[in-house]
């Protein structure tokens, strides 16, 4: 049941972002974000596992996506922040890594999956963000194929280090009983 919620709370907080940043009002993609992470680490088994993807989903997500940006196959609604993407979608970066551990986690061990299954959904993600009037494609066939292949590659990674450390805090957890 709680793999339910995690989905259903991370589609609701990508829609708010992604519906905040296209019409500039960008408290509630923080306040949305804010909520769910706090409340998701509040509840969740996995507390340091979860917080140690956030950082690193926060870090590799941005960089990511200034890429993009700096060699001007997106736009973002809000503009870029010095050269950086912005910081909303840094929320969503956060709200993604905020499944790995919980409604994702079958794919832990499904590695090939997760990677076939990045190269459709990340690019569809990215689109419907643009339908919605937050990202622009400005070089359509690049950041298709940027996003396709650049997350049916770091996103296993992500999920590696997701099992790894959901390993290691449980048999700390198993340590101290």
């Amino acid at each position: 049941m709680r793999n339910v919620l995690n989905f259903i709370a991370f589609q609701l907080v990508w829609l708010i972002v992604i519906l905040a940043a296209a019409n500039d009002k960008l408290v509630y993609a923080l306040l949305a974000t804010t909520a769910f992470a706090l409340i998701q680490v509040y509840f969740s088994q996995w507390r340091l596992t979860d917080i140690k993807l956030i950082g690193l989903g926060l870090l590799s997500g941005m960089m990511l996506d200034t890429i993009w940006l700096n060699l001007g196959w997106i736009a973002y609604a809000d503009g870029e922040l010095g050269g950086l993407a912005p910081w909303w979608i840094g929320c969503l970066w956060v709200n993604f890594m905020l499944t790995l551990n919980h409604s994702l986690s079958w794919l832990q061990s499904r590695l090939k999956m997760l990677a076939m299954l990045t190269v459709f959904a990340a690019p569809l993600s990215y689109l419907a963000g643009s339908k919605l009037g937050a990202v622009t494609f400005l070089e359509p066939g690049m950041s298709v194929l940027a996003l396709s292949l650049s997350w049916a590659l770091l996103v296993p990674m992500l999920m590696c280090l997701a099992r790894l450390w959901h390993q290691q805090e449980e048999e700390g957890n198993h340590a101290l009983v």
